[in-house]
């Protein structure tokens, strides 16, 4: 390949969605003139096979060494287009990609500023190509066994998914049995197929399978290392019963005098203290409730240790610490639902009559009555929506997903059991969005379901009965009616220590508070820390069909992931400048993931060493080495300063604001802005960045003397550049802007997670406001800092 660099430029039109806001065609005319631009062109959709084998022929045609992709976000294409420069020759790291579609044409409406600012990111894309260098990345071997954390359907079916493929599994539940909300149903949808049916002989599967290792009363505690060879400590809660000695005969729990709620029957049923959850329980052993045994209360009893024939009774067990190695993870934690007595117009708390559709689940099995009398109910009101698709801020915006045909099931069930029953639904709308879901529903009219299409207003205890006022919308009546028994279908919410489990792996949540998958069509169950994946109703609502569907889904991925073997590791990693390094230890200090340390084995080494699996490629290092001793691959300060430098000197647009984003949770929040079509001032020019950290004065002052007028830094809340290191950083640089001359108030930062786009947007909007009341940065001044920068 010839040592002089010629570059390829390719511009998608990706239908009508960027051209119809941005001008492509003046866009390649302006930015096939610069220098080294040896090919600029369009083409409808780039990434499709005719676009891709465009820029394959254009690299041998025209000798291309660099290749600049303007399109669709690299978070969904980048693996795409570095496919098709490998395969035309080209290391994969000589592609740029400029980000033309999320942060430009769906966020602006002016076509001539948006064009304007198309030319200036893809400029600055040009001038960062000239000093890209080719990288390979090293490979790492993995540990070919996976961590799953949850026991419901999804965690079950994904483990014996894989389990089957020769991995071995470790299943991590936090309830004393696997099984999860799919065990306490009596029947599913559409089919009225019984539920433990089709529970409870996989659950044996798993625990008779010779690669599955389960863990119960157990949640992980720490989470470390790297894709492919993650460490995870497991914390065991005591059960008081050893589960090797223990035949699960019954006789303890027939002696205990204690009895408390059973919250496998939701309330409705009481247990002993020491209890198994239900018949089918794996592993089909007794628990002792520490909060209701009268040993860990008062000091007495222990009369289950005395009539234990087996000696499975242990009060001195205690935490137990578990190490595990994994290749990878999966997170099927589930659902909860939402608290009803936050709804207090539904009554719910107040009369035993008022229940949840899981307490009807329940009263189904335990033989159908009302909680108050014990006699069967045969006037019921089904209320769907409790607290889902709410505007108000004790409810959730999103559908529950089930609610609609829960209750149609439930109505028929109803209807079977009870001769003359009185099923009322009242919908917000009907959703049959499944196979056979219409159906079913036709079959619930048919069946002389009444169905209210209308939210009810308000549940009112009134004696032996329960009235429900509702308006019905279609027909516009007030509905005042009495019944035995009122049936709430409440929202399904993210279950409890979902947002901390998310911390600890490093993973995001969604505006929903649901774990994230990285993108909702093409990698659907994929989060953004490779090597770990979610499935079922982790990720949000889904009904028993779907969640098995993804769990299997899950299973491959994770097979696919493992199943070369070894893992690829990032080049995209620090590294030392031979001959500068003075071994002050700063850098060792701010490294977040203690990447960077002294050589012990080199007593007379005057240098740090870096270790590239460690290091997280923040690049929070290389700034603050006083000797410029440090720099970061794939984000040098050449191609970094280049890029500043183009993107700031393009257009007559004023002000000028650069956007630095940290590459992972900022820059995933501006592209769902974007895909959200929120507007803001075009005025304002996104760059990527491993984090806010690998900036300092010296690329602000590049960019104020190449044009900028304005910089922002956001950073994802979840970045190994805290909040506080970021005001901190930020601080620091304003005083030193000052030196300059340059007033602080040109810098502004916050952090983000990745729902909170509109706090971006918002930001964007006011920060343009203040700089042009500011007004530009004069050009005397621009040219003292080119003066500087020129000395430096």
């Amino acid at each position: 390949m010839s040592k002089e660099t010629r570059i390829g430029v390719f511009i998608c039109h990706c239908g009508g969605n960027i051209r119809d806001t941005v001008d492509v065609d003046r866009v390649k005319e302006t930015i096939g003139s610069l220098e080294q631009v040896k090919v600029a062109d369009t083409f409808e959709y780039l990434c499709s096979n005719p676009g891709q084998e465009m820029i394959k022929k254009a690299i041998k045609d025209k000798k291309l060494n660099r290749v600049v992709v303007a399109s669709c976000s690299p978070r969904m294409h980048l693996d795409t287009f570095r496919q098709a420069v490998k395969s035309a020759g080209i290391n994969p790291y000589l592609l740029e990609m400029v980000n033309i579609r999320e942060q430009c044409s769906w966020v602006h409406d002016d076509k001539e500023k948006a064009t304007s600012k198309a030319i200036a990111l893809l400029r600055g894309a040009v001038e960062r190509a000239r000093y890209l260098e080719p990288l390979t990345p090293k490979s790492l071997k993995v540990t070919e066994s996976v961590l799953v954390i949850g026991g419901g359907i999804a965690g079950i079916y994904s483990a014996l998914e894989l389990a089957d493929k020769g991995y071995q599994v470790y299943m991590v539940e936090r309830n004393t049995s696997i099984g999860g909300h799919m065990a306490q149903l009596s029947k599913t949808f559409p089919t009225f197929d019984c539920s433990a049916c089709i529970l409870t002989p996989k659950m044996v599967s798993v625990s008779q399978h010779p690669k599955i290792k389960i863990f119960t009363n157990a949640e992980p505690i720490v989470v470390e290392g790297s894709p492919g060879n993650y460490r995870v400590k497991i914390r065991i809660k005591p059960r008081y019963v050893d589960l090797e000695k223990c035949t699960a005969c019954g006789e303890c729990a027939q002696k205990c005098p204690v009895k408390k709620p059973s919250s496998f029957e939701e309330n409705l049923a009481q247990e002993k203290a020491i209890y198994i959850p239900f018949k089918q329980a794996i592993p089909n052993a007794y628990t002792i409730d520490k909060d209701y045994c009268l040993f860990f209360t008062r000091g007495v009893c222990r009369i289950c240790e005395k009539f234990c024939k087996g000696g499975a009774i242990d009060f001195t067990q205690e935490d137990e610490i578990v190490d595990l190695n994994v290749g990878a993870i999966i997170v099927c934690t589930g659902y909860s639902l939402i608290d009803t007595e936050l709804f207090g117009q539904y009554g719910f708390g107040h009369h035993p009559d008022i229940i949840t559709s899981l307490q009807f689940e329940r009263l189904m099995l335990q033989g159908l009555h009302r909680p108050s009398t014990g006699e069967v109910p045969k006037r019921v009101a089904f209320i769907l929506c409790v607290g889902s698709r709410s505007t108000a801020a004790n409810g959730c915006s999103y559908c529950c997903k089930i609610g609609c045909m829960n209750a149609i099931k439930h109505a028929l069930l109803l209807d079977k059991a009870v001769p003359e029953a009185e099923p009322w639904v009242f919908y917000t709308d009907v959703r049959a969005h499944g196979k056979g879901y219409e159906e079913f529903y036709a079959k619930a009219r048919e069946h002389l379901t009444t169905f209210i299409r209308g939210r009810a207003a308000e549940v009112i205890p009134n004696g032996d009965t329960v009235i429900v006022k509702a308006e019905d919308t279609i027909l516009g009546e007030h509905i005042e009616e009495p019944f035995d028994l009122v049936v709430l279908s409440p929202a399904l919410i993210p279950n409890t220590g979902t947002q901390e489990l998310a911390e600890m792996l490093g993973i995001d949540l969604g505006p929903d508070d649901f774990f994230l998958e990285v993108h909702h069509k093409l990698r659907g169950v994929e989060t953004k820390r490779e090597g770990i994946f979610i499935a079922g109703c982790a990720q949000g609502p889904k009904d028993v069909r779907e969640t098995t569907m993804e769990s299997m889904a899950t299973a491959s991925k994770v097979a696919t992931f493992l199943g070369k073997g070894k893992i690829s590791v990032s080049p995209e990693v620090a590294y030392l400048i031979p001959g500068r390094c003075d071994l002050c230890g700063i850098c060792i200090d701010h490294c977040p993931t203690k990447a960077i340390k002294k050589d012990a084995r080199a007593l007379f080494k005057k240098e740090v060493i870096i270790d590239p699996i460690s290091c997280a490629g923040c690049g929070i290092c290389v700034p603050i080495c006083p000797k410029d001793a440090i720099d970061l691959r794939h984000c040098t300060e050449s191609q970094l300063i280049a890029q500043i430098q183009g993107v700031s000197e393009e257009g007559e647009t004023s002000p000028k604001i650069i956007a630095f984003l940290e590459k992972m949770t900022a820059y995933a929040s501006g592209d769902l802005g974007g895909q959200s079509r929120r507007s803001y001032r075009p005025e304002v020019r996104i760059v990527g960045v491993p984090s806010t950290g690998r900036l300092g004065i010296k690329h602000l002052l590049h960019a104020f003397a190449s044009g900028t007028d304005g910089i922002i830094f956001i950073e994802g809340d979840d970045s190994l550049l805290r909040a506080e290191q970021l005001r901190e950083h930020i601080i620091q640089l304003k005083k030193d802007l000052g030196k300059f001359g340059i007033k602080s108030l040109r810098l502004q930062s916050t952090t983000t997670t990745i729902p909170q786009y509109e706090k971006i947007m918002s930001l964007f909007d006011s920060f343009v406001e203040r700089i042009s009341k500011i007004g530009p940065v004069t050009q005397e001044k621009r040219e003292e800092l080119k003066e500087y920068l020129a000395g430096e």
